[in-house]
């Protein structure tokens, strides 16, 4: 035991010598972390989304603006036909696809019952799952700060997620670590 601490004893001397050995122990890992902290996040912004809007009326016009100013989202699509949505889904252009459904604002007001699809990019399921989730909360705040009074109206939303329906992470997970159990 003794041997073992005088060994000890003497790596921190040679350690504490040596400025880059310092250096390397002490601030390169804060520097990690600080770099590492702002660079890597699961925020996803400036997703572009494509629009299937059949009805254009003034409301699903609202719904579109109020996706098109926010942050996370930039509308770059318009569909005329929703057997465009799998060719431009396949082409990568997109990462989600917001479609109305028919008749949109009379859906809203007389029946009460306005129906939104929304279409995601299932084979990255965090990137799909954050981008649904973003949509869904801004159609909802639209409709709070619309339609404060009219309880009986709602906007019911269908998620669909593509190519990776059960939104299972393997399919994501399992080419990284084969990469980095080769690198290692």
């Amino acid at each position: 035991m003794k041997q073992f601490l005088s060994f000890v004893k003497k790596e921190f001397f040679h350690i504490f010598r040596d400025r880059w050995t310092m250096i390397i122990l002490f601030l390169l890992p804060v520097m990690m972390l600080i770099l590492f902290g702002f660079a890597i996040t699961n925020e996803v912004k400036n997703a572009k989304i494509g629009i299937y809007d059949p009805s254009k009326d003034a409301m699903t016009r609202a719904i579109i603006d109020k996706l098109d100013i926010n942050e996370y989202f930039e509308v770059n699509y318009y569909l005329d036909n929703p057997d465009e949505v799998e060719k431009i889904f396949q082409k990568g252009d997109i990462s989600l696809v917001v479609m109305f459904g028919s008749n949109f604002y009379e859906n809203a007001m007389h029946a009460g019952d306005a129906k939104v699809m929304l279409m995601a990019d299932g084979s990255d399921p965090n990137t799909a799952a954050t981008l649904v989730g973003y949509a869904t909360s801004v159609i909802n705040a639209y409709r709070q700060e619309t339609f404060l009074s009219a309880q009986s109206f709602k906007i019911n939303t269908e998620v669909k997620f593509l190519y990776n329906p059960q939104m299972k992470g393997a399919y994501n997970f399992v080419p990284g670590v084969m990469g980095l159990v080769l690198m290692l």
